[in-house]
């Protein structure tokens, strides 16, 4: 890849995340690699029938936004070059659109959207801040709370991965929904939305965090 740019490695659930300044663009899983896609360069790769990187979970296939890398771009360095900056470029629309939405829902106070950990039948309190947040409902507010996170200021100040293992910490019960809720809540997505897109990343800084535990 040193036609296209400087890259690093790193480690993340059995492969590699590929990155450049900072920002993942493609994986590298069993051998094989896999570039970032987006709802517009999606086409390109679905056109040359490039598979969707998935993995299995808790008995769940999940797909991630990374597609296969065709044949010649293992073959040319110009042609690396070439894809690598079709997957630079995904990964950088998504960040912009990430940051787009995270200064317009925090600027609002936060839509309302349905909370992944709600127990049906109970109502929405107010709980300060937090409670204006998108993805937020009791039952994760109650989670937040518990483990000493009461405000936005300290949930921007903590970011989601780390606030979602001061959480866990505290009761082991909680799931994977709620890093995807906190990070939209941050973010100003729907947390299917987050956990679609930005799943591999909070996962290998979930990794990393709890390597330095």
């Amino acid at each position: 890849m040193r036609a296209f740019a400087e890259v690093h490695a790193r480690a993340m659930f059995g492969g590699h995340g590929l990155y450049r300044d900072g920002l993942m663009f493609a994986l590298l899983s069993d051998g094989g690699l896999f570039f970032k896609v987006d709802e517009q360069s999606r086409p390109v790769f679905a056109g040359r029938d490039l598979q969707a990187f998935s993995f299995t979970a808790r008995g769940r296939t999940v797909q991630l936004s990374y597609h296969e890398a065709p044949p010649e771009a293992l073959e040319s360095q110009e042609e690396m070059a070439a894809w690598c900056q079709l997957a630079w470029q995904a990964a950088l629309r998504a960040q912009a659109k990430k940051a787009t939405k995270g200064a317009q829902g925090l600027a609002r106070g936060g839509q309302r959207t349905s909370d992944p950990d709600a127990r049906p039948g109970r109502g929405r309190q107010p709980n300060g801040l937090l409670s204006g947040l998108p993805n937020l409902g009791p039952r994760s507010i109650e989670s937040l709370s518990a483990a000493g996170i009461s405000s936005l200021a300290q949930l921007q100040e903590l970011g989601a991965v780390r606030a979602f293992v001061r959480v866990r910490d505290h009761d082991r019960r909680v799931s994977l929904n709620l890093l995807w809720a906190i990070e939209g809540a941050l973010t100003g997505r729907r947390w299917q939305e987050v956990a679609e897109t930005d799943r591999a990343s909070l996962l290998m800084a979930l990794e990393d965090v709890q390597r330095e535990a």
